[in-house]
């Protein structure tokens, strides 16, 4: 079902906290996976407020070294809805690469490689292009290992969190939700690199998508510029590559086969109008915290 309905993730159960887990702090730590051989930073950032009994709902937010202080923003002043208000509620658990610095060109050649790996999805049929098709181990990772040692450290509540990515991280969105319907309490795909399984995995274009009554409410959303020419950049083959990859109308799509196919699902489909492929992330953020503490 494809709506615009406000949705909300509920507070289930509170794991075991570290007495130093401070409302209010960002702290962090990094983690090794032997599921991808990647070592991951951990930043996790308390809200000012004391955690509920349930401990504090979670938002996952991939490209966390890009992302995480967008979202604490958005989180802290969107979630006040004014000064009589107390703020919002909603720990946020940012998943990136260890030792990156995306200012620096070889380190940001070094997360990409490592978001193609972890980011796509294994392919139903041929063989994915080297370096690709991690998607399967990076999402054991997120729900197997490291909800553990998160519990360990903050009073979180860890058993639906919401996920949120951006770009390949919302391609892996949509995968999640797909895989494991039942690990998350919302997913947000902001403009999901859809052209990638469409260039790589074209036995199943369409996509053949699987509905699940324990799936929770899905946010896909894209920028209304994003497969549009952009004469004043001078870029002729940057153009060609935005026309073809389809942002807007793959996402669109996307979005409208999962209503339809799975109508107990909430689906909402969003075109931020005016917004390229980096500065959606301004009004998605905006949007992911209406929707999370909508029913506050």
């Amino acid at each position: 079902m494809l709506t615009s309905a406000t949705v909300s993730v509920p507070a289930l159960a509170m794991t075991h906290a570290a007495d130093d887990a401070l409302p209010g702090t960002t702290t962090s730590f990094i983690q090794h996976s032997r599921l991808t051989g990647h070592d991951y930073l951990i930043q996790v950032a308390l809200p000012k407020v004391a955690p509920p009994p349930g401990g504090y709902p979670v938002l996952l937010v991939l490209d966390g070294n890009r992302h995480l202080d967008l979202f604490t923003a958005a989180r802290d002043v969107l979630g006040r809805s004014g000064f009589d208000k107390a703020p919002a509620n909603l720990a946020i658990v940012a998943v990136g690469y260890a030792g990156s610095d995306e200012q620096a060109a070889a380190t940001r050649a070094t997360v990409t490689t490592l978001r193609y790996k972890d980011f796509t999805p294994p392919l139903t049929s041929g063989t994915a292009p080297a370096g690709t098709g991690g998607g399967a181990q990076f999402l054991a990772y997120l729900t197997q290992s490291l909800p553990p040692e998160l519990a360990s450290r903050y009073p979180l509540d860890l058993e639906r969190p919401a996920l949120v990515g951006h770009s390949l991280g919302g391609l892996f969105a949509l995968h999640a939700q797909q895989q494991q319907p039942e690990a998350f309490g919302a997913i947000f795909a902001i403009s999901p690199s859809l052209w990638w399984l469409q260039e790589n995995d074209q036995a199943n274009w369409p996509l053949r998508l699987a509905c699940s009554e324990a799936a929770g409410p899905v946010l896909i959303a894209a920028g209304g510029r994003e497969q549009s020419p952009q004469p004043q950049r001078n870029d002729p083959k940057r153009d060609r590559m935005r026309v073809q990859r389809a942002m807007i109308d793959n996402a669109h799509a996307y979005a409208r086969q999962l209503g339809e196919r799975c109508p107990q699902t909430q689906v909402q489909w969003r075109r931020y109008a005016g917004e390229d492929h980096g500065s959606v992330m301004w009004p998605a953020a905006r949007s992911v915290m209406e929707m999370l503490l909508g029913a506050r």
